[in-house]
């Protein structure tokens, strides 16, 4: 999106703000100008119907284009899911099997670090590592499973464990999650999904994910990996 573009976009929105209900023409002109919408502001945007849709869809791209520019980036990425024998058994997961359950497996090292291989020759630049919340699995695993990775493919970028694994090899570890966050870094990790948040808000998570971390752990997981870089 260029200068004149830019201009043509603002000047189409002004236009068209003029004739869309005040309070929908009040909140777009808010998040134009920077400042941060309500909730309630957000639940009306959820709610636009007719030509409020171009419009907002028109600020939206705006917004985006000024926050980050035209400028698109990506990875080739591999998913390596090791293990899907899983303890937590939320309600709307399709992917575990139940502890025990003839159809759960667990992937060795050696067939995690091929598939990390393969995908390393099909130009892949980075892997993302997850897993059930398998019991039988101890946490030097999850060591493991880095430095194994590392040492035959050390520029590629590992993005693995969910905050959820993180708090179960904490515990499992009985260190603290900044100290095991320190310990996965050591040992290979570039950076962490944010997975396992699902809907944060503890009374719907008691519902549909009753045995995973609550709201405030998630968030703290988040924000020690963040303070690490």
């Amino acid at each position: 999106m260029g200068n004149e573009t830019k201009e043509n976009v603002v000047y189409i929105v002004d236009r068209l703000l003029k004739n869309m209900e005040p309070v929908f023409e009040e909140i777009l002109n808010k998040a134009i100008s920077g400042k941060d919408i309500s909730v309630r502001e957000a639940v009306r945007l959820f709610e636009a119907k007719n030509m409020e849709i171009p419009l907002l869809t028109l600020v939206a791209d705006y917004l985006r284009w000024k926050t980050v520019g035209d400028i698109v980036t990506f990875v080739v990425n591999r998913n390596i899911n090791f293990t899907n024998e899983c303890m937590v058994n939320c309600n709307f997961c399709a992917y575990s099997k139940p502890v025990g359950h003839p159809e759960a497996y667990t992937l060795t090292i050696d067939e995690i670090v091929k598939k990390a291989l393969e995908a390393w020759k099909h130009g892949a630049t980075e892997v993302c590592i997850q897993g059930a919340i398998n019991p039988k699995i101890s946490p030097e695993f999850y060591l493991d499973i880095l430095r194994s990775i590392k040492k035959v493919l050390p520029e590629i970028h590992i993005h693995a464990f969910s905050p959820q694994e993180v708090y179960y090899f904490a515990t499992k570890m009985d260190v603290s999650y900044r100290e095991a966050l320190k310990m996965l870094k050591e040992a290979g990790l570039d950076s962490m999904p944010g997975t396992a948040a699902e809907i944060l808000d503890d009374e719907v998570r008691k519902i549909i994910c009753p045995r995973k971390i609550n709201v405030k752990t998630w968030i703290e997981i988040i924000k020690t990996a963040h303070s690490l870089g």
